[in-house]
């Protein structure tokens, strides 16, 4: 009866000591067979977006869109008015009229009337100086013999030469007028012209910035203004959020391979449901600041920190700013 008691137990523990082995052994199958878990790459959708102002201090006069609009490149936005700069403007434009006035009468020179008035004057003069020289002769004559005193022949020379001053002042006037302006005078008065041109076209080109366009497709995010508000130089109006977006990662380095510059990449947006493949445009280290994983507690190394950037290669519908995106290696 022990024997039989004994073999009883015997089998029992060879049982059980098999059922272990075998339950062992399925352990490691199963490690075998299933796949370590990888981490998910889990970034975000980043677009370009750009912000509306213009030069020119001014008042919104209207707004065109509003917010959550689709507008194309070349759309008007909204026009602003701005009374000084139109002011400036004519103000500009009757500067360079009365310029080019002054140069046409400088490049065609002085009325013949003038002329012939400033010549008739020189031979009135020429006669003058002659009767004063006359004069001065006849008395420096008679003082010479003691019939008049010196005082009346110095005021007769004094009168002569008074004569001929004069005569060589008006014979220069008239010359001036037969002449006309210098070439230097007419460089001057056509630089004058161009300069006043150049300041219409200043003034344009400032006009020009009260009416604002679309220098790139997209929608409207935020408008910051509203009508008959004033709007300061470079001070944003709205702001445009384009239809240019892309992904990008933040990856630590044990993470990296299989990434690579120019490989193609498959990503899915859980916003849309849709997967769409991308390249791989950047791979730029992001700075050493907050750029670490801490696992010394693991395996006593420390893991840096990368981003990742990739391009869509296939269109994306309804791409939000800011939507999650899985990367998928």
């Amino acid at each position: 009866m022990r024997k039989i008691r004994h073999n009883i137990a015997r089998s029992q523990v060879l049982i059980m000591g098999v059922l272990l082995l075998l339950a062992i052994l399925i352990a490691i199958i199963v490690g075998i067979a299933i796949k370590p878990h990888q981490p998910t790459i889990q970034g975000q959708i980043e677009t370009t977006d750009y912000r509306v102002s213009t030069k020119v201090p001014s008042r919104v006069e209207r707004l065109l869109v509003k917010e959550g609009d689709e507008v194309h490149k070349g759309d008007t936005l909204a026009i602003l008015s701005s009374p000084e700069l139109n002011a400036t403007e004519s103000g500009a434009i009757a500067s360079k009229d009365a310029t080019q006035a002054l140069q046409e009468m400088t490049d065609e020179g002085s009325r013949k009337e003038a002329i012939t008035s400033a010549y008739d004057a020189w031979q009135q003069a020429l006669a003058h100086e002659e009767i004063a020289r006359k004069t001065w002769q006849r008395l420096n004559n008679l003082c010479r013999e003691g019939v008049m005193s010196q005082q009346k022949g110095d005021e007769a020379k004094a009168a002569y030469d008074a004569a001929s001053a004069a005569t060589r002042v008006v014979r220069q006037q008239y010359l001036m007028l037969r002449d006309g302006a210098r070439k230097q005078e007419k460089q001057a008065m056509a630089y004058r012209v161009k300069q006043g041109e150049a300041q219409i076209q200043k003034v344009k080109s400032l006009l020009r910035e009260t009416v604002l366009t679309a220098t790139k497709s997209g929608h409207v995010t935020e408008v910051f203004l509203e009508e008959g508000e004033l709007a300061g130089m470079g001070a944003p109006i709205m702001n445009i959020d384009t239809d240019e977006y892309w992904f990008t990662f933040n990856v630590t380095e044990d993470m990296l391979p299989g990434i690579e510059l120019g490989k193609t990449v498959k990503i899915y947006v859980p916003s849309t449901g849709q997967t769409v493949k991308a390249r791989v445009s950047r791979i730029n280290n992001v700075g050493n600041f907050a750029a670490w994983k801490a696992t010394r507690a693991l395996d006593d190394i420390d893991l840096k920190v990368f981003e990742v950037r990739a391009k869509p290669i296939e269109p994306l519908k309804n791409a939000l700013e800011g939507a999650s995106a899985i990367l998928k290696k």
